[in-house]
């Protein structure tokens, strides 16, 4: 007898992207406009229909790419003018989910149908709190918000600006193009929550981060990596996306100093160097499709469903290849439901 998905019959091949011989993935790979949400959601738009055009069902925005990521130093020691003048901009230009500006993304979302997912800073819209997190957006093709999900745990610095998720996120939603999932940069080595996402069966797993960084060579503590030999994330997305059996979009965020405004008063400690984009599209194997790719551009791949069935084949992680009786994941926040 056939599966039964949404209240209709399904056939094998309808288990893997929602049917689909092949979908297109595009990587916004641009600045935004630098703490504008308005300017920045009118470039997102503008993108989304270009995206579309070059054939893309899924397109894919960086880490907190509305309305940008804090590229900024900050301490006890800030001068306090120049800080609070930043952390107004900072607050101002949030995104609430929803509202007036989260749906129009949705309706642009839907008058190309594509699935969107984009990176946000996001404004907690419950009365009297005025925490922001990191989020990742999701929104259908036809308009709407299937999924919204806040960072675990804002990495070393990132805690001065955004509060932690609730974790109860942690879902893979079902889309036009098939099964999406994603984190959000240092949550890939968060082993628990990759797998996690795995456990769900992705056909898509959405990778954010700000920029392809170094961490070990200084002399800052996150320089350029322009040949991917030390990015942790090419080496988590590729691990994630062998043992998901799932192609990876990783977006790497672009940024540069004709993009940050001539008034910023924190300029002097801004560290853009290592935003410089540098995308990839993973395959099940674990073998980049396309990128590492720098620039200012929108990134294209071809995502065959074949790839898929045959990575299943070799090792299906929830299936033949799992073992369930010797080891299992607990998931919180189902158990407080």
């Amino acid at each position: 007898m056939a599966a039964r998905h949404r209240g209709r019959t399904m056939s094998a091949a309808g288990k893997i992207m929602a049917g689909r011989e092949s979908v297109r993935v595009a990587i916004v790979q641009t600045p935004p406009v630098f703490l504008d949400l308005e300017r920045s959601i009118d470039k997102a738009c503008r993108k989304i229909a270009e995206a579309a055009a070059g054939g893309a069902s899924l397109v894919v925005f960086s880490e907190s790419w509305l309305a940008g990521y804090p590229y900024w130093d900050e301490g006890w020691n800030s001068d306090s003018h120049a800080w609070m003048d930043v952390r107004s901009r900072f607050f101002d230009n949030a995104l609430l989910i929803p509202s007036a500006q989260s749906q129009r993304l949705c309706e642009a979302a839907a008058q190309s149908g594509v699935t969107v997912v984009i990176g946000c800073n996001e404004l907690d819209a419950r009365p009297g709190v005025h925490t922001l997190y990191n989020t990742m957006l999701t929104i259908g093709d036809d308009g709407r918000i299937v999924g919204k999900h806040r960072k675990l745990r804002p990495t070393f610095v990132e805690s001065a600006f955004w509060g932690q998720g609730a974790g109860d996120d942690l879902y893979v939603h079902e889309t036009a193009v098939g099964r999406v999932g994603g984190l959000i940069c240092g949550e890939h080595v968060m082993t628990l929550a990759r797998a996690r996402m795995i456990s769900q069966g992705e056909d898509f797993h959405i990778a954010l981060y700000p920029g392809a960084f170094n961490v070990w060579s200084g002399p800052k503590m996150q320089v350029e990596d322009p040949d991917g030999s030390h990015f942790i994330g090419y080496a988590s997305c590729r691990a994630h996306a062998n043992e998901a059996g799932a192609f990876v979009v990783c977006a790497v965020g672009l940024i540069d100093e004709a993009s940050i405004p001539a008034d910023f008063p924190m300029r002097d400690s801004l560290n853009i160097s290592y935003a410089r984009g540098g995308s990839m599209v993973i395959a099940p194997a674990g073998v980049p499709l396309v990128g590492p790719v720098y620039g200012d551009t929108i990134v294209y791949a071809d995502c065959p469903a074949r790839m898929i069935k045959l990575s299943k084949a070799i090792i299906d992680t929830n299936g033949h290849y799992g073992r369930p009786d010797v080891l299992s994941l607990r998931y919180h926040p189902e158990e407080r439901t």
